[in-house]
């Protein structure tokens, strides 16, 4: 960074959004620039890769947690059919499926998010998981470069949050690597809102206790950072809002009507493969159900910069604030997000205690402004 007294110090809460920029703005006094971000289609699994490399979702190939498999041999997923050998009751309850997810990961060597939720076992022959490793760590996602990465191929001396820990461990551990190393960059990781959000939704009482904490956390971090007077900018960046959930959709008329097509259900999407004949069919049986959403074809998705292929020939995303209930992630939750662009829930948020550039207006834009405050450009 040129001067060695320059720190930079980069937060990512996860559900930090527009919406949320402005219930919390007085908890961000020591960030006082701040900037809604135009999002991406899919959920956090495309979004954190966005930020970290600067590319789309069509460049990085993230979008959600399961794609479709490609490619010769097995998918990763194949020895999880075994599940199906239990009873449903059995094989969904989550004690069992976090002994899976320890055990596929050990055995394949998987250092990335790895939550199986409740896909149904006879799914994970074609299914494939697109995070096979520790982004933070990672030299690059799906071809892409880091600026964590290229912090690290510069020689500047860059402390992550180990993503895996529990959120007070991992602050506690992150305000005490830094009292005694102070990094040049220094990134960390919060899931808390989040959670608290799914829970609760937007008006529930605990989100700003939640992003109070956040932020008491984050300013402990400053401290830390600058002492020897050292010149710090503090970016705060998340990847969408959060809707609250009005309308729950029951999924499963249509998939009894689709026997023999691959048909995943995300919380807001259901994504389809398939010749033309049977995308035909799938839409048929999507407005006979009368589901309450988009369908989105290839064209469609291209222009939205998704994956196409691998993660869906074509995708019915729901209108803001329904969700797929049951679906292969879970049930019914309060707040949701992973809506189409042009929703406020899709938006997310930037703060700084320093000015922000005035073309960062998007996700893509954070690994631009970082580099450059880096001097990696």
């Amino acid at each position: 960074m040129g001067d060695i007294n320059r720190k930079l110090l980069v937060v990512f809460v996860d559900a930090f959004g527009a919406d949320q920029l402005q219930r919390l703005e007085g908890l961000l006094g020591s960030l006082p620039n701040r900037k809604p971000l135009r999002g991406i289609v899919g959920y956090t699994s495309a979004a954190l890769p966005t930020i970290l490399t600067g590319e789309p979702p069509s460049v990085h190939g993230r979008m959600c947690l399961f794609s479709a498999h490609e490619g010769p041999g097995n998918s990763v997923l194949q020895p999880l059919r075994w599940l199906g050998l239990l009873p449903r009751f059995v094989h969904e309850r989550r004690r069992v499926r976090r002994i899976a997810e320890l055990l596929l990961s050990k055995a394949a060597g998987l250092t990335g998010y790895v939550a199986l939720h409740r896909v149904p076992p006879e799914h994970f022959h074609w299914l494939d998981l697109p995070e096979r490793d520790d982004m933070f760590n990672a030299e690059t996602v799906g071809g892409a470069r880091t600026f964590l990465s290229d912090a690290r191929s510069a020689g500047l001396s860059v402390y992550s949050s180990p993503w895996q820990t529990p959120e007070p461990t991992r602050w506690e551990q992150a305000l005490s690597s830094l009292r005694t190393h102070s990094p040049d960059l220094t990134f960390l990781y919060c899931a808390e809102l989040d959670a608290v959000m799914h829970r609760e939704g937007n008006r529930g009482p605990e989100a700003p206790d939640v992003m109070q904490r956040i932020v008491q956390n984050i300013d402990r971090a400053r401290e830390e950072l600058m002492r020897g007077g050292a010149d710090l900018t503090t970016i705060v960046v998340g990847d969408h809002g959060m809707a609250d959930v009005h309308t729950d959709v029951d999924p499963s008329d249509v998939l009894t009507r689709l026997p023999n097509m691959r048909v995943f259900v995300d919380s807001t999407m259901m994504r389809f493969w398939g010749d033309n004949h049977q995308l035909d069919r799938a839409r048929l049986e999507i407005e006979r159900a009368d589901l309450p959403g988009q369908w989105l074809d290839h064209r469609m998705l291209k222009e939205r910069e998704v994956p196409a292929e691998r993660y869906g020939r074509a995708i019915l995303m729901l209108k803001e604030g329904a969700i797929f209930s049951p679906s292969f992630l879970g049930g019914h939750v309060a707040g949701m997000h992973g809506y189409d662009l042009a929703t406020p829930s899709a938006k997310a948020a930037l703060a700084s205690d320093k000015p922000i550039p005035a073309g960062c207006d998007s996700l893509a834009s954070i690994a631009k402004m970082i580099r450059e405050q880096l001097g990696l450009t």
